[in-house]
């Protein structure tokens, strides 16, 4: 994908540092195109049968689905876990094909136990948002 910070595969210095990630963590990331921004990390592809990961990175595909994926991944991440929901900017919505907007997510987050805490941009066409447990629900 055009645009992406990745250069031979591996994201550029400091993105991973940027997502809120470290060295080692495991990271859900079930879009294949995603994963090189996870690098440096335990990259799963499907949610662990048990236990938990540091994070999720994945794209919403259409708002109606918002919800069901937030609460999915929410059970998925550590108390002290992030999720990043990839969105298109809203010059590329139409181009990817994809109804999601950051109104969305963020209406939608607010509903849960979920806060937004950064943005990021990953390609000249989508910036993601980050998602965390409200710091008043972790022990």
């Amino acid at each position: 994908m055009p645009g992406l910070p990745v250069r031979g595969g591996v994201a550029v210095p400091g993105f991973l540092r940027k997502l809120g990630g470290r060295p080692g963590d495991v990271l859900l990331v079930p879009d294949p195109d995603l994963r090189p921004f996870a690098a440096g990390t335990a990259v799963v592809r499907k949610a662990p049968r048990e236990g938990k990961v540091r994070g999720v990175v994945f794209r919403p595909r259409r708002r109606d689905e918002i919800p069901q994926d937030l609460r999915r991944y929410r059970e998925l991440i550590e108390e002290d876990g992030f999720i990043w929901a990839v969105i298109p900017k809203k010059a590329a919505i139409e181009a990817l094909g994809r109804d999601v907007t950051f109104e969305d997510v963020i209406e939608l987050a607010l509903r849960t136990d979920l806060v937004d805490n950064k943005t990021l941009t990953f390609s000249e066409r989508e910036y993601g948002v980050r998602l965390v447990v409200r710091r008043h629900l972790r022990r």
